[in-house]
């Protein structure tokens, strides 16, 4: 957690609505529902490793695919055609 919400919700009670409070990401309003009894880390950065590995796999196959259409790209420039345009 960001520690300005760590900070407000170590000081809430189940059910209480916090006052405003500021963050690196804007302003908020916290209301605790309950506390995990059980810690979800290990399964929390399995995921995040999981979302990782996905992004980079996908990062990959767009490289690949960009080779791809690099190599197929064909463009064909016409000096002559260049300068009748210009003449217009």
């Amino acid at each position: 957690m960001v520690p300005a919400f760590e900070s407000v919700v170590k000081e809430l009670a189940k059910g209480e609505v916090s006052e405003p409070f500021r963050s690196a990401f804007g302003w908020h309003v916290v209301q605790l529902l309950g506390k995990r009894t059980q810690d979800d880390t290990d399964e929390f950065l399995r995921g995040q490793a999981r979302q990782r590995l996905l992004e980079r796999k996908v990062e990959e196959a767009s490289e690949v695919w960009l080779r791809k259409l690099r190599v197929q790209a064909y463009v064909e420039v016409r000096l002559a055609d260049l300068s009748a345009d210009d003449a217009k």
